[in-house]
């Protein structure tokens, strides 16, 4: 049973915010994949996942500016077309509400270029038929461990993610060989895993 971090009334807003933040951030020339990874990687992503009434009430462009630091111009009034940037923020901030899953472990599993690669033929249907399709991407092992993919996006090795996280080499290697179960880490090793990957401890567990 999933326990979602807010209540489900705000969703409309979010998801409307997230899909306006991502369509404003293309039309003002970032590219989509740069944009949606610097967003996942952003306090606004965690601050929506963890429920924060600030960022479930503000605006599509209030997460920009926190994004950008206040960097970007954009004009409060310039019309959104909601193509297929929209639709792909949209239909995520409703997954990740439905998951509880991050968006940085969404976008690990479901890349953002896979999500846009849907919307010709999933635009105009029922929600349900994105989540079908969406969780099969989670039920199917990927090749890699979600540790060893944060850890190598970090540009860290084995041995600099032990001695920074204060772990023994040998967990991580056997974590990431999935000789150990890191569903059955320890708290506090996987605390200290995920604050020097920069990551929530939750992206670092298997499905």
């Amino acid at each position: 049973m999933v326990i979602q971090s807010y209540n489900k009334s705000y969703l409309p807003y979010v998801a409307e915010n997230v899909g306006i933040m991502f369509e404003h951030a293309v039309d003002i020339g970032f590219k989509p994949e740069i944009f949606w990874h610097t967003f996942i990687s952003s306090n606004v992503a965690k601050q929506i996942e963890r429920g924060n009434p600030k960022y479930l009430s503000c605006s599509a462009l209030d997460y920009l500016n926190e994004i950008y630091h206040g960097r970007v111009v954009i004009n409060q009034n310039e019309y959104i077309n909601k193509d297929c940037y929209f639709w792909a923020g949209w239909i995520l901030a409703h997954f990740q509400f439905l998951t509880g899953y991050s968006f940085y472990r969404i976008n690990s599993r479901l890349p953002i270029k896979r999500v846009l690669e849907l919307y010709p033929t999933l635009h105009e249907a029922d929600v349900t038929k994105f989540f079908d399709i969406a969780k099969t991407y989670f039920h199917t092992p990927s090749g890699e461990t979600n540790l060893r993919k944060i850890r190598i996006a970090r540009k860290l090795s084995q041995s600099e993610l032990a001695n920074r996280a204060q772990v023994d080499i040998r967990s991580i290697q056997m974590y990431e060989q999935r000789r150990n179960n890191i569903n059955k880490a320890q708290a506090e090793t996987l605390y200290r895993i995920a604050i020097v990957l920069g990551c929530n401890i939750e992206d670092l567990l298997e499905i």
